[in-house]
């Protein structure tokens, strides 16, 4: 079995696959002041609640974009679990051609949303990933990755609002009832949910308009089965499919050894 970890700036999340299939997976809170240790008892205890032996997992792979954790999970799963782990970068084989300027400067979870996508959705297509920042990928008809766009997430837009303004509550993101609210609640709630609808869309039809062309759209991150009931363009959701980037570019570098 093989075990991949995205490492995000908010959650890590962790799924085991047998064959080509997630069969369990976790979530925990990123938390830079953790030790090793501290985290080798976090995955010891998830392997034990979800009925995983340790040493039937033999490898895994890690996309990360919080650079001090992964010297940390690569160290715990080597060291203490002898996990064999490969860290995700941009000299890999990855089974995509890399268009950016610098390719070192794209996240490993840019690249491995964009390998998930078009091994399970086919190309052309794009990857809006609502995580802590809502980033945009985009793989060409040739099937090449082209760059996208970094926006800031809608929770820390919701952060923000409370933070600098001095009426305004703290409030919980989800869909209002109505566009035009009757409370300040819902006034905040619509003004950020129909906010990203927006953003999503107009971002989407501009991409189409510069590539030429239109494509499949996939969305994935926590926000992503909320965005998507009102997107006129998200047609897809997977909220696994970093996860499974990684296990294709995994395949892909077994192949090549």
């Amino acid at each position: 079995m093989l075990l991949t970890i995205d490492i995000g700036n908010t959650n890590i999340l962790a799924g085991i696959f047998k064959g080509d299939k997630i069969i369990t997976h976790w979530r925990i809170f990123t938390n830079l002041n953790k030790t090793d240790s501290e985290y080798t008892i976090d995955f010891d205890n998830m392997f034990r609640l979800k009925g995983i032996k340790i040493d039937s997992i033999k490898e895994a792979i890690i996309s990360s974009v919080v650079p001090p954790l992964t010297s940390v999970y690569k160290n715990f799963l080597e060291k203490e679990f002898k996990i064999k782990t490969i860290v995700l970068d941009s000299d890999l084989e990855l089974g995509v051609k890399i268009l950016y300027e610098n390719p070192k400067e794209v996240g490993s979870d840019r690249i491995a949303n964009a390998v998930g996508a078009m091994a399970l959705y086919g190309k052309p297509i794009i990857v809006v990933d609502f995580g802590t920042a809502t980033t945009f990928d985009v793989v060409s008809k040739e099937g090449d990755y082209l760059g996208g766009l970094i926006s800031s997430g809608i929770e820390i837009s919701a952060d923000a609002l409370f933070r600098r303004t001095a009426k305004l509550p703290r409030i919980s993101i989800q869909k209002p009832k109505n566009v035009v609210a009757k409370t300040t609640v819902e006034s905040i709630q619509a003004g950020l949910y129909y906010g990203y609808v927006g953003q999503v869309d107009y971002i989407i039809e501009k991409i189409w308009e510069e590539l030429g062309y239109k494509t499949k759209v996939v969305a994935t991150g926590g926000l992503a089965n909320m965005i998507s009931e009102d997107s006129k363009y998200i047609s897809t959701v997977n909220s696994f499919l970093t996860l499974y980037g990684l296990y294709f570019i995994y395949k892909k570098i077994k192949a090549i050894k």
